[in-house]
C-alpha cells in the first residue's frame, strides 16, 4: 500500500532581523519607504528584531515590529565603561544574532557601508537604505558558490621533508 500523502519535513525559516545605524525621517515615512517595501521583498515576517538604542528610527521600528507582533530585543551602548568602542562592540553583538540586516547608509559616514560590505561578505542578506539613492531600499546577498572543481588540486612536493635540529643529521649520511 502507498500513501497518497508524501512525508516531508517542516523545517521554520527563521528571520532575526539586525538594524545598524539611524536615519532622520518621520515614522510614517519610515513605515512606507521602508517597512513596507521591506515586508515584501522578505519571504515571511520576521521572527525577531534587534535594535540599537539610539535614534528615533529605532523606536519608530520597535513601535512597527510590536504592532506585527514581531518580538524586538534592544542593545545598549555603554559608554562608560567601553568608551568610543561602545558603538562597535554592540553592532558587532548584533551581527552575530541576526540572520538578516538592514543598514542605514550615511552621507558623512563610510563605516554603515564597510558594514554592509562585511555582512554580505558573511552570507547575510542585507537591505540597505540610503535618501540618496535610487531606489532608497536596495538588497544585496552574496552570490551562491560556484561548483567545486572536478579534480583535487595537486600538492608540490616542496616542504614534505622534516626539518632537522642543528645537532640533528639525515640518516645514512
Amino acid at each position: 500500500m502507498s500513501s497518497t500523502l508524501e512525508e516531508t519535513t517542516f523545517t521554520p525559516s527563521l528571520c532575526v532581523l539586525g538594524v545598524f545605524g539611524q536615519v532622520r525621517c518621520t515614522e510614517e515615512e519610515l513605515q512606507e519607504a521602508i517597512c513596507l517595501p521591506l515586508l515584501q521583498q522578505l519571504d515571511n515576517v520576521p521572527t525577531k528584531l534587534l535594535l540599537p538604542s539610539e535614534g528615533a528610527s529605532s523606536l519608530y521600528l520597535q513601535e512597527w515590529a510590536e504592532s506585527l507582533h514581531i518580538t524586538t530585543q534592544v542593545f545598549q551602548c555603554n559608554w562608560g565603561q567601553h568608551g568610543k568602542m561602545a558603538q562597535i562592540l554592540r553592532d558587532d553583538r548584533i551581527q552575530k544574532e541576526c540572520t538578516h540586516a538592514l543598514v542605514f547608509l550615511s552621507e558623512k559616514s563610510e563605516k554603515p557601508e564597510q558594514l554592509r560590505k562585511k555582512l554580505v561578505k558573511k552570507g547575510k542578506p542585507v537591505w540597505a537604505y540610503s535618501i540618496i539613492s535610487d531606489p532608497p531600499l536596495t538588497y544585496q546577498q552574496m552570490p551562491p558558490p560556484s561548483l567545486p572543481a572536478s579534480t583535487l588540486a595537486r600538492k608540490s612536493g616542496k616542504g614534505t621533508v622534516q626539518t632537522l635540529l642543528k645537532f640533528q643529521t639525515k640518516a645514512g649520511y
